[in-house]
C-alpha cells in the first residue's frame, strides 16, 4: 500500500553519490616528498652535530634543556645545542611552546644557540674546553660574544685578542669584561679602517698609473721625453735631499759631519770607513754614468762653470 501510494506522488530513488576526489598533480607531489626528504636530512645532520646522541623528540629536548639550565656554563652550552636541534626540527608552535614551558625568551635562546655554534666551530677541542674554563660562567660566556667571530676564535685559540686575555677574563667583572670587550673590538675596527685606507690608497695609485699609462701613450716623443726629464729631475732632488750637501744636521752630510766631529774630540780615527763610504756612493754615480744605455760625458765642476760662462 505505501509503495503505491509513493509511486502515485511520482517519488522517485535518489541516484547512488559519486564520491568527490581531489585530482592530485604528480610534479607537486613529488617536489613536496623531496622538499621532506631534504628535510628530514637537514634535521639528522643538525641532531647529529648537536644532539649528543639523543634522537629527537620534542619532549625528550626539553627534559635535558631543562636539566642543563640548572647547572654551569658547560651545562649551558649543552642546553644551547639541544636548543639548536629544537629549533630546527620542531615546528613554529612546538618551538614557541617549549621556550615558554621553560621560560626562556627569545632572545635568551638565541645567545644560547649562538654560544653553542661559535664553540663547536672551534677546531680544537681543547681550546674549547680552555675558552669554558675562563669564563666559568655563563654570563661572562654571552659576553664574549659580543666580540666577533673571528676575535672570539682568535681569543680560544691564541689566548688573546686584541689586548683581552682569555687568563684575565676569569677575574674580571662583568663591567670590567664589558670595557676590555669594547677596547678589543675598538682596535679591530682601527686595524679594519687601516686595511681599508690602505686598499683605498692602493686603488687611487692603480688608476693613476692606469690614467698616466693612458696619458703616456697618448703624448708625442717631444712630450715623452719632457715627461723622463721631470722625473729625472725629482729623483735628482731627492738623492741631493738625502745627502744635505752644507748642512752639519740633516742627511748625509750631517751623518758624516757628526762622526767626525765625535772622532775628533775623542781622538779616534774614522777616516778609512768615511772614506770608504763616500767612494762607494761616487762608484754608485760613475755606475749610472758608465751603464751602456747612457753614455754621457760628465763635465766636472771647473769645466762646467766655464762652459756656462762661454755660453
Amino acid at each position: 500500500m505505501a509503495e503505491k501510494q509513493l509511486n502515485k506522488r511520482g517519488a522517485k530513488p535518489l541516484a547512488q553519490a559519486e564520491p568527490v576526489v581531489q585530482d592530485l598533480d604528480a610534479e607537486k607531489l613529488a617536489e613536496r616528498s623531496q622538499e621532506l626528504v631534504t628535510l628530514g636530512e637537514h634535521q639528522s645532520e643538525v641532531v647529529d652535530q648537536f644532539g649528543d646522541g639523543l634522537p629527537w623528540h620534542p619532549d625528550h629536548y626539553e627534559n635535558a634543556i631543562r636539566g642543563e639550565l640548572r647547572r654551569g656554563c658547560e651545562a649551558f652550552l649543552r642546553a644551547g645545542r639541544y636548543l639548536v636541534v629544537a629549533r630546527e626540527c620542531a615546528t613554529h608552535g612546538d618551538w614557541q611552546g617549549m621556550l615558554e614551558r621553560l621560560s626562556i625568551e627569545p632572545r635568551q635562546a638565541q645567545r644560547m644557540m649562538e654560544a653553542a655554534r661559535r664553540v663547536s666551530m672551534l677546531p680544537n677541542a681543547s681550546h674549547a674546553t680552555h675558552l669554558v674554563a675562563a669564563t666559568k660562567t655563563q654570563s661572562r660566556l654571552i659576553e664574549l660574544l659580543s666580540l666577533p667571530e673571528e676575535q672570539f676564535t682568535e681569543l680560544a685559540e691564541q689566548g688573546e685578542t686584541g689586548g683581552l686575555s682569555l687568563d684575565d677574563v676569569e677575574t674580571m667583572s662583568r663591567a670590567e669584561l664589558r670595557a676590555a670587550i669594547r677596547d678589543a673590538r675598538a682596535d679591530l675596527e682601527a686595524k679594519d679602517q687601516r686595511i681599508t685606507k690602505l686598499s683605498d690608497d692602493l686603488n687611487k695609485a692603480e688608476e693613476k698609473t692606469a690614467k698616466a699609462q693612458k696619458k703616456w701613450k697618448k703624448a708625442t716623443p717631444d712630450e715623452q721625453s719632457q715627461e723622463l726629464l721631470t722625473q729625472l729631475e725629482l729623483a735628482t732632488s731627492q738623492v741631493r735631499l738625502a745627502i744635505a750637501t752644507g748642512s752639519e744636521e740633516a742627511g748625509f752630510s750631517g751623518a758624516v759631519i757628526a762622526l767626525m766631529q765625535h772622532a775628533e774630540q775623542h781622538d779616534l780615527n774614522v777616516d778609512e770607513q768615511v772614506a770608504g763610504i763616500i767612494a762607494s756612493l761616487i762608484n754608485d754615480l760613475r755606475l749610472v754614468r758608465d751603464h751602456q744605455e747612457v753614455g754621457v760625458t760628465v763635465i766636472h765642476d771647473r769645466r762646467l762653470a766655464d762652459w756656462k760662462r762661454e755660453g
